[in-house]
């Protein structure tokens, strides 16, 4: 995580965006484009385009 108080989301937010990225990946490891990934799940083209780069470097872990 890039700050060290969760970007001032609570435990529960955290973890509801956590599942956002899982299930992003799993969107990307069926070859559906960032911007209809940020379309389906509601979210920034922005953290579409990153998590998508993370998830291609790393895998489902990078997004953890």
């Amino acid at each position: 995580m890039r700050y060290p108080d969760g970007g001032g989301l609570t435990a529960k937010q955290r973890a509801q965006r956590e599942r956002v990225r899982f299930e992003a990946a799993g969107l990307f490891a069926q070859e559906v484009a960032p911007p209809q990934v940020a379309r389906r799940l509601r979210i920034s083209r922005k953290s579409a385009y990153a998590w998508h780069a993370r998830w291609r470097d790393g895998g489902v872990e990078a997004l953890s």
